[in-house]
């Protein structure tokens, strides 16, 4: 299970939304697969705008701020996002055009522009297990996933998890890749994936680092509707190796908003993401 910067989705990252899927005829809620069918078929907020602080937390407890902005996109076929970091000044500009195709067959495309090179360079599938940015987020992270490359389980048919003022009833599910495409990207072992049955969203996630032998958690807080779609406004990820804190990255999203009329196809070109901002 990934994020999209929505990481779908966040779920791209930036664009973290979610919405109650139109129940299948055939949804099985004993059924795994079933379930996060389910939740990659939500509904996401088109031409979408956010604007979010970014904090990274060291192990020593030095905190580095960056302010983010970025812009979403549906398009036949897939989705696409914008962002741009506003500051600080030594990384301003810096920008990530993601293009995350619906066939999960094809890989999806990234480009990073770093002003200091004033050129993008196109992310390879080997390059996106990688840190972006210096967070706890991949580069997958930030595309949403095709459940036809991972093996599913109920590890949980019921678990409550305080998300607000109310315990939210969960399935807990095992995601395990089984495509080298997967594997590779990800750089998973696995994750276990708690589900709200309530809102058909990913609410909290621990995944399995195959690299460093580490441990990803993320979690999604404050989730409040924004023009009728459930949203995240704050996003915590944190790496461990044993019982060492390594890193954290907080998102707090202060702008959001769906359906401008200002966001178009243009925008999202390689050529357009060099210009900065």
């Amino acid at each position: 299970m990934r994020i999209v910067l929505p990481i779908s989705t966040l779920i791209t990252i930036i664009s973290l939304t979610f919405l109650t899927a139109a129940t299948a005829a055939d949804f099985d809620p004993k059924d795994p697969r079933s379930i996060m069918n389910e939740v990659e078929a939500r509904v996401n907020g088109d031409k979408s705008k956010n604007r979010l602080v970014m904090k990274i937390i060291d192990k020593d407890g030095r905190t580095r701020e960056r302010v983010v902005q970025s812009r979403g996109l549906d398009f036949p076929g897939g989705t696409k996002q914008l962002m741009y970091f506003e500051s600080p000044a030594d990384i301003r500009g810096t920008g990530l055009l993601s293009v995350d195709y619906d066939d999960g067959k094809r890989d999806d495309d990234q480009w990073l522009y770093l002003p200091s090179l004033h050129k993008s360079t196109r992310i390879s599938s080997g390059e996106k297990s990688g840190s972006f940015m210096g967070t706890d987020l991949s580069f997958s992270d930030m595309t949403s996933a095709d459940p036809d490359h991972y093996d599913y389980k109920i590890l949980k048919d019921s678990v409550k998890i305080k998300l607000g003022d109310a315990p939210e009833e969960c399935w807990v599910i095992e995601s395990r890749p089984k495509t080298e495409k997967a594997k590779s990207e990800t750089g998973y072992v696995k994750s276990q994936v708690w589900v709200s049955k309530e809102k058909m969203m990913p609410v909290q996630i621990k995944s399995f680092i195959r690299k460093g032998k580490k441990i990803k958690y993320i979690q999604f807080k404050n989730i409040k509707q924004v023009d009728g779609l459930w949203t995240a406004h704050t996003i915590v990820a944190r790496t461990t190796r044993g019982k060492s804190v390594e890193s954290t990255t907080i998102l707090q999203f202060s702008e959001m908003s769906y359906n401008n009329k200002d966001v178009t196809a243009d925008l999202f070109v390689q050529s357009r993401l060099e210009q900065g901002l």
